[in-house]
């Protein structure tokens, strides 16, 4: 499409527009929640305020709970060629990138990751979000990117940079204050399509906590409430009844502690009464609808030492359904990865590779009941084949590469085997 002045103006103008809805977002995960700036303040009372910062608990859990364990890969026509490719340009990256970028979409809603060559020649990928990136799309149901860009500044610059990519070049401008853009340069890239591609949380492109965030505020002054409630509590007052008492006499009485009232008088504390039970049972009820409402399992909770992995997946799986949608989003995206990897690849090996080869495997990272997958391996070994029993295993990272080193030992073994073999033979059938 043609990139004009007009066009990146207007697209500028919805990322702004976007960009400060999405920053609530950035600060409840950051903890700068609303009560900060919305809390009933009261004079000469106590006025702390407290956070719980459960947008990012969750977040960092479900990201943890899906990504935890590095993705595998399977070639499905057995082509190791390809899954050793794939290692060699992305193994070193891809793990700390896939939490990275799935955190930023469960944050946002949506983030975006930018594939490029650094300047060693190597393939990379960058995270980006709302906030700094805009994303134009076509419409259509496959949502094909038909731009994106991203504004950032340099260090020790006040100068504001834009970048706009497209499907053979990347454009680069520089933000004047008055909403013009100048451009300064431009150069092509060789993946033949918009090298941005989008990492939504949802189907809505809603941040992961969004439907929450009310429970999150009244959490937050519940118990801020309580505990100003209780600092206050230090401010008893002393009453006298049926008795005057001189100013000065009283604080002899204090340095004595002794007060002297006449017949008929008395003396007592005003102290406060507060219903403890009331205040705890709206907690924890607020507390659980959070739970409930984000799929998670509060793991805070009394639980039995011996709870198998398979009991914790029951209570998982609220959890196991949300998370697999959100694996099919990450699924795609790292499908759209392996495309620009292999284009690549061919444009600088001369190689051919068809992303729909590689099957992505997902390991939760969960403890794991190795024994029973052992039992399960050994009763399946005739019907699938080792690698793919091997990608049930967490503590395999690459399963074809596993292969060979298991290949390999045998082999030495065999061999040795052999050598022993022969060397009691030639000492008539007695080995020394």
């Amino acid at each position: 499409m043609q990139i004009t002045e007009s066009l990146i103006i207007e697209c500028l103008n919805e990322l702004v527009m976007n960009s400060s809805i999405k920053q609530k977002y950035k600060d409840y995960y950051q903890g700068n929640h609303s009560i900060l700036n919305d809390y009933d303040m009261q004079d000469s009372r106590s006025n702390r305020k407290l956070i719980f910062n459960f947008p990012r608990k969750f977040v960092d859990n479900e990201t943890g709970y899906l990504l935890g364990k590095p993705v595998n890969f399977v070639s499905k026509s057995d082509d190791k060629t390809i899954i050793d490719c794939i290692d060699r340009n992305t193994g070193h990256w891809d793990k700390e990138h896939n939490i990275g970028l799935r955190k930023q979409s469960e944050i946002y809603g949506e983030s975006y990751e930018l594939n490029y060559i650094n300047t060693d020649g190597e393939f990379c990928a960058t995270i980006l979000t709302p906030i700094e990136c805009y994303v134009l799309e076509d419409g259509t149901a496959e949502r094909n990117v038909l731009l994106a860009f991203h504004t950032y500044k340099r260090k020790f610059d006040d100068t504001d940079y834009l970048d706009v990519y497209t499907n053979s070049e990347i454009l680069h401008y520089i933000l004047s204050g008055d909403s013009k853009v100048e451009p300064i340069g431009k150069h092509n890239h060789i993946f033949g399509r918009v090298p941005v591609i989008v990492c939504p949380a949802n189907s809505e492109r809603k941040s992961g906590f969004d439907d929450v965030i009310s429970l999150f505020d009244a959490y937050n002054a519940l118990n801020s409430d309580l505990v100003n409630e209780i600092a206050d509590h230090r401010n008893a007052y002393l009453i006298i009844e049926n008795a005057k008492i001189e100013e000065e006499d009283l604080l002899k009485m204090k340095s004595m502690g002794i007060i002297q009232v006449p017949k008929g008088g008395a003396v007592k504390w005003l102290t406060k009464d507060i219903n403890d039970s009331f205040v705890k049972n709206e907690l924890e009820n607020i507390e659980c609808k959070i739970y409930d409402m984000l799929d998670e399992v509060n793991f805070n909770e009394n639980w039995a030492s011996n709870t198998s992995s398979l009991a914790l997946r029951n209570k998982l799986l609220n959890l196991e359904n949300r998370v697999a949608m959100r694996q099919a989003f990450m699924e795609k995206v790292i499908k759209e990865r392996l495309k620009n990897l292999f284009t690549f690849i061919r444009k600088k090996e001369g190689k051919d590779f068809d992303y729909r080869d590689v099957a992505v495997k997902f390991t939760r990272n969960l403890p794991t009941d190795l024994v029973g997958l052992a039992d399960v391996i050994v009763k399946l070994k005739d019907i699938c084949s080792q690698e793919t029993m091997l990608t049930l295993l967490p503590f395999v990272e690459n399963p074809k590469l596993e292969i060979q080193k298991f290949a390999s030992e045998r082999q030495k073994k065999d061999s040795y085997d052999n050598h022993e073999v022969s060397v009691s033979k030639g000492f008539g059938g007695i080995v020394v």
